[in-house]
């Protein structure tokens, strides 16, 4: 956000997925343009690191969205929102990965890819678009993948993951527009994160493809805090690309 300011003062969300990688970045990004931050993830330590960088805006939750059930959710949404108000939107980056070619895959870890990404986001909306949760004309973004709109060999789980993602939102913003609440999905690229150290080798015949290098969350994080914005008030059900010219391909 060197070029661009954005100004949440007096304004609340959520970042599920928030003690690494693109939720850290979008969770300080938010925080940084005066937003009260609710960041839950997995890893408490991790957490806790996000929150020191802004103790008065950040407020850190340790969850995880495999196993979270409405009454989880409810339980941390309603300590919030009794403290400082209802949450004008969330972004949700949890997700996983993993090699899944069909010959041979784990059939667990394929189902947690699609979990996480998928029925976790799931049910993280179903609680935070209640209404006593969400002010009106609340914005919210998941996160998809270009691995949805190419199909990455070796990761159908992660694919399919991805494309459904894409295909709820789509669903989802025609049933939430109702109480003037928007709903967008951005698909980036290889952005290095945690998740994605380690995993280089198995991407790395792809890397040619991107013709602006490999990505990093601040690459990212900018587009997720314009669409939860007033300025995208008119963008619903939209998947934004972010991928450094990888789905054109090489040169």
């Amino acid at each position: 956000m060197e070029d661009l300011e954005f100004h949440f003062e007096n304004k609340n969300f959520v970042v599920v997925g928030a003690s690494s990688g693109l939720g850290r970045r979008i969770a300080l990004d938010l925080a940084q343009s005066g937003a009260k931050v609710l960041a839950v993830g997995r890893n408490k330590q991790r957490l806790e690191a996000v929150e020191s960088e802004f103790p008065d805006k950040i407020f850190p939750v340790s969850l995880d969205v495999l196993n979270a059930e409405d009454g989880d959710w409810e339980s941390i949404l309603s300590e919030f929102v009794s403290e400082y108000g209802k949450f004008h939107g969330a972004v949700y980056t949890a997700g996983i990965t993993g090699v899944s070619a069909i010959r041979s895959y784990d059939k667990q870890l394929a189902k947690s890819i699609v979990d996480t990404s998928l029925w976790g986001m799931i049910n993280f909306l179903h609680m935070i678009s209640k209404k006593k949760y969400a002010e009106k004309k609340s914005s919210y973004v998941s996160f998809a993948s270009v691995a949805a709109h190419c199909g990455n060999k070796g990761f159908f789980a992660y694919s399919a993951a991805k494309g459904a993602v894409i295909s709820a939102v789509r669903s989802i913003a025609k049933e939430i527009s109702r109480e003037g609440h928007r709903i967008n999905s951005i698909s980036p690229g290889w952005v290095q994160t945690e998740m994605t150290d380690g995993a280089e080798g198995a991407q790395a015949e792809g890397f040619g493809r991107y013709l602006l290098g490999i990505g990093r969350p601040e690459d990212v994080s900018g587009m997720a805090l314009f669409l939860l914005s007033d300025a995208a008030r008119w963008i619903t059900g939209t998947d934004i690309v972010i991928d450094g010219g990888f789905v054109l391909g090489k040169h």
